[in-house]
């Protein structure tokens, strides 16, 4: 079982979005940790990826599939985007032994996938596209 909400219930170390943040985290805290199947806490609103344990679980923030928050972690209450790749999170349930399983996804084809493996045999061949250069 996954809690899926917008905010985060836990600090980030981006002050200014953390000002906005969840309130009574300690109060989700202590109803999380009576239910041991919460396997994951899946969370937005920071515009960047994210991963850290609480209440026992683990909780994961997603990126935006426009503009990231930049990287900052010097204290202070400002906030700044930076025009990384979008992305998104993609969640995969496996079943109730092996889980859920989560990928970042870059959204964008500049970067296009080449075959290494057909689903039968290596292709020692495979020649990766050529390099992405932004103009």
């Amino acid at each position: 079982m996954s809690i899926v909400m917008h905010h985060p219930p836990f600090v980030t170390g981006l002050e200014a979005m953390d000002a906005m943040g969840l309130e009574n985290r300690d109060g989700l805290a202590e109803v999380i940790r009576r239910h041991p199947q919460v396997e994951r806490v899946v969370c937005g609103h920071v515009h960047r990826p994210m991963t850290r344990r609480f209440a026992g679980t683990v909780a994961t923030t997603s990126p935006a599939t426009a503009h990231q928050l930049a990287l900052d972690l010097v204290p202070a209450h400002r906030l700044a985007v930076v025009m990384e790749p979008p992305a998104c999170t993609l969640h995969l349930w496996l079943g109730a032994e092996a889980g859920l399983v989560s990928h970042l996804s870059l959204i964008g084809d500049e970067r296009p996938p080449f075959t290494l493996y057909d689903g039968q045999r290596w292709l020692r061949e495979a020649v990766p596209p050529p390099a992405f250069h932004p103009r």
